[in-house]
C-alpha cells in the first residue's frame, strides 16, 4: 500500500536528535497548547538550554503530528478499545506523537519512538496510561497500517483520512483541483513548506547577499517566479540557520514566501506613484513595496490597518529596513478611507481570508477553519475592494490577493465587484516564468498549495476602464 508520506525534515532525522528526549517533551507541551508556531515558540522558551538539534526535532514533531493527526487517528483506532478523542489530552497526544514517528519518520528507530512516547504518557498520567501507550504503539510498529490510497478506491470516502484533512476541506480540494492534483497538494501541504527570503534592495543587492550566504554554505535556488530580489531555499524546516537570523536583524533580508513576494512583484509599483496598502498588517508586503520606491522622494505608500499594535510593528519594520515614504493610518478598510489618503495609482488589497492556501505553513490552521468561513469573509473582502477603488486615480489599478483557494473568497468576490462597478475591468496578469503549477481562472491566477512547497495564493488585477 502506497503511503502519503510527508517529505522528511532532514534536520530531524539524525541519531543525535533521536537521543534527545527533551525535544519530545517540548513537542508534547506545544501540542497540548494548540500546536501552532506560537505554542511551539512558548514551549521552547520554557525549556532552558534546548540545543539546535532538539529545536529542529521538536519543530518536525509538532508540525508533522499536528498536520497528520487525522491519518494517525485512523491508524491508532485499529488498536484502541475506545475512541482516541475520548482519551485524556496528554495520552492522546503522546500516542499521536509516537504514531507519527513510527509511520512518517523512517530514520527514527522504533524503540526510540515507542519508549519515549511511553515515558511521556507515564509522566503526564499513571502506570495504566503508560501501559496503553506501550501496547498500542508496539502493535502499530508491527503493522504500520495507514489509510488506503484514494486512487485505488472511492476518492471522496477515503481522501480525507489519507490526506489528513477535515471532510469539508478534503471535498473542497477534490472539487477545485481534481484527484490527480489533490494528491499532489495533499502530499505537499503535509510536508515542509518552501522557504524564501527577500533581499532588501534599499540596503544591499542580490549578488552581494548571495555571496555572503555562500560563505556560510547556504546556496539559494532559482526562484519559482523570477522575482529579482527573491532568494529561494527549497523545502525544509522552518527553523532558519543563524546566518539568516543575523541578516534579518541587520535589515538585509526579510523572510517572506515566494507567493507573498509575487503579490508585490505583480503590482509593479513605479517611481512617482502613490500606493495604498489597504490591509497592511505588520508591514511585510508594505516593506517589499517601499524598498522599490524608497530612492524616489515623489513616491508615497499609505499603509492602512485597523489594529494599532500591528501598525506599531509596521513602523518598526520600516525602521529595520531603512525605507522611507510610508505613512501609516489606523482605520477600518471596510469603510471609506479618510481624506488623508489621496487618490492612488496602485493599490494592494491583500484581503483578510480563511488562509486555507497556507495550511502547509501553519500546522494547526486546517483544524481551526470552518466550511462557512469563506462566505462570512467574502462580504468583508468585497467592502475593502470597493473602498480601495473609491480612492483610485483615473488610471488606477488594484491587485486583489488572498492566501485562499476558496472561489467564494477569490473569483466570486472579484466578479461581484466587477458586476457592481462598471467603471472597472479585469486585466490579464503576466504569468511568471517557471509557473507551470499555476491555475489560470480567466484573467486570474491561482497557485497550487503544497506543490513544491508553494502556498496557495489567488491574484486578480483590476484596472479602471478608459473613458469613452
Amino acid at each position: 500500500m502506497r503511503k502519503l508520506k510527508p517529505a522528511a525534515f532532514t534536520a530531524a532525522a539524525s541519531a543525535k536528535q533521536v537521543r534527545a528526549p527533551s525535544a519530545r517533551a517540548v513537542a508534547l507541551k506545544a501540542l497540548l497548547n494548540g500546536g501552532s508556531q506560537s505554542a511551539l515558540d512558548a514551549a521552547l522558551r520554557s525549556q532552558a538550554g534546548v540545543s539546535a538539534a532538539d529545536r529542529a526535532l521538536a519543530t518536525a514533531l509538532v508540525y508533522g503530528t499536528m498536520k497528520m493527526q487525522r491519518a494517525l487517528a485512523w491508524s491508532l483506532a485499529h488498536y484502541l478499545k475506545r475512541p482516541l478523542r475520548g482519551l485524556s489530552p496528554p495520552l492522546r497526544w503522546s500516542l499521536l506523537l509516537g504514531a507519527y514517528q513510527l509511520l512518517y519518520m523512517d530514520r527514527i528507530p522504533v524503540h526510540s519512538a515507542v519508549d519515549e512516547s511511553v515515558t511521556l504518557a507515564r509522566g503526564t498520567g499513571h502506570a495504566g496510561t503508560a501501559a496503553v501507550a506501550n501496547a498500542v504503539l508496539r502493535k502499530l510498529a508491527a503493522s504500520k497500517v495507514t489509510p488506503p490510497d484514494p486512487r485505488a478506491s472511492d476518492p471522496p470516502a477515503v481522501f480525507a483520512d489519507h490526506a489528513s484533512l477535515p471532510d469539508w476541506l478534503a471535498q473542497h480540494i477534490l472539487g477545485r483541483f481534481g484527484l490527480k492534483d489533490a494528491m499532489r497538494i495533499a502530499r505537499g501541504v503535509n510536508g515542509p513548506a518552501a522557504r524564501a527570503a527577500r533581499v532588501n534592495t534599499a540596503r544591499t543587492d542580490l549578488s552581494s547577499m548571495t555571496s555572503q550566504l555562500a560563505n556560510s554554505h547556504l546556496s539559494p535556488q532559482q526562484p519559482r517566479y523570477q522575482i529579482p530580489e527573491c532568494l529561494a531555499f527549497g523545502r525544509g524546516s522552518p527553523v532558519w540557520p543563524q546566518t539568516i537570523d543575523d541578516t534579518v536583524r541587520a535589515g538585509l533580508l526579510t523572510v517572506q514566501s515566494e507567493e507573498s513576494q509575487l503579490a508585490c512583484h505583480l503590482l509593479d509599483v513605479k517611481a512617482g506613484e502613490t500606493v495604498i496598502d489597504a490591509c497592511a498588517g505588520r508591514g511585510v508586503k508594505t516593506g517589499a513595496l517601499a524598498q522599490r520606491l524608497t530612492a524616489d522622494s515623489n513616491s508615497a505608500i499609505y499603509a492602512i490597518d485597523d489594529d494599532a499594535k500591528k501598525l506599531r510593528l509596521l513602523a518598526l519594520e520600516m525602521e529595520r529596513l531603512g525605507v522611507r515614504g510610508v505613512r501609516a493610518l489606523q482605520c477600518d478598510a471596510r469603510r471609506p478611507f479618510p481624506p488623508a489618503v489621496p487618490l492612488a495609482d496602485a493599490a494592494l488589497v491583500d484581503a483578510p481570508c480563511t488562509g486555507i492556501g497556507i495550511i502547509g505553513r501553519h500546522p494547526e490552521l486546517r483544524w481551526r477553519k470552518r466550511p462557512d468561513d469563506g462566505v462570512r469573509l467574502s462580504a468583508t473582502q468585497l467592502a475593502i475592494l470597493e473602498c480601495a477603488a473609491e480612492r483610485s486615480a483615473g488610471n488606477g489599478r488594484i491587485l486583489y490577493v488572498t492566501c485562499s483557494t476558496d472561489a467564494r473568497e477569490d473569483e466570486d468576490v472579484v466578479r461581484s465587484f466587477l458586476a457592481r462597478n462598471e467603471g472597472w475591468r479585469s486585466a490579464p496578469l503576466q504569468v511568471p516564468a517557471n509557473s507551470a503549477d499555476m491555475l489560470p481562472i480567466g484573467d486570474f491566477l491561482l497557485t497550487l498549495p503544497g506543490v513544491d512547497g508553494a502556498d496557495g495564493f489567488f491574484f486578480a488585477q483590476l484596472v479602471r476602464r478608459a473613458p469613452h
